[in-house]
């Protein structure tokens, strides 16, 4: 198949890890496998240092996330796709389970994120989409490197984004975007409360 013989190709040019003899660079694999979790915690610092228009960014990034991994896992379960190590082309060199590839979850979380917010543009972090969408090139460049993903989940990754943020803009996600919202900051004050209590005490 040419989307194939296209990801074969773009998967020579960017995975030298092929060459690579004994265990692969730490930088990569931190990449590949932990960078993922400033995502959240860039999500966390945005609630917490904003205001009602960034909080409410902060919770539809949250929303378009798990609505673009629900969509990614649904994909891989429909479309089956072998791994670069699979193949042979690479070894396994983070341990993974030999399942599907397509596409990839670690990049599609955070171009979710990228895409959310870039859309909503929290008023006080207007450009904090910058971060998780060089993460996502980041992460999907490791994944790739380490022969994990091919070129193509990394991109398929990023239209999976780009959907879900899409969808979570629609008058009626707005709604629901909004409902939880007000439920988070409802919550939030009722924690915060409660932490002052204690610390009172």
């Amino acid at each position: 198949m040419m989307l194939d013989t296209v990801n074969h190709t773009l998967y020579a040019r960017l995975a030298p890890a092929v060459e690579l003899t004994g265990a692969a660079p730490s930088g990569p694999v931190l990449l590949a496998e932990w960078a993922i979790l400033l995502g959240p915690a860039l999500l966390v610092g945005l609630w917490i240092a904003g205001k009602g228009a960034d909080r409410r960014a902060a919770v539809a990034a949250c929303l378009t996330a798990f609505l673009a991994v629900a969509i990614a896992a649904a994909i891989s379960a429909a479309v089956w796709h072998p791994r670069p190590f699979m193949e042979g082309l690479s070894p396994n060199y983070l341990g993974h389970a030999p399942d599907s590839s397509f596409p990839s979850d670690h990049a599609t979380l955070l171009f979710a994120l990228g895409f959310s917010l870039l859309f909503s543009r929290p008023p006080q972090f207007r450009l904090a989409w910058i971060i998780p969408m060089c993460l996502a090139v980041a992460v999907g460049w490791a994944r790739v490197y380490l022969g994990v993903h091919y070129p193509l989940d990394i991109a398929g990754a990023a239209l999976v984004g780009l959907s879900a943020a899409a969808i979570l803009v629609t008058p009626a996600c707005r709604q629901a975007v909004d409902a939880c919202t007000r439920f988070g900051e409802w919550l939030y004050a009722l924690l915060v409360s409660c932490a002052g209590l204690r610390t009172d005490s």
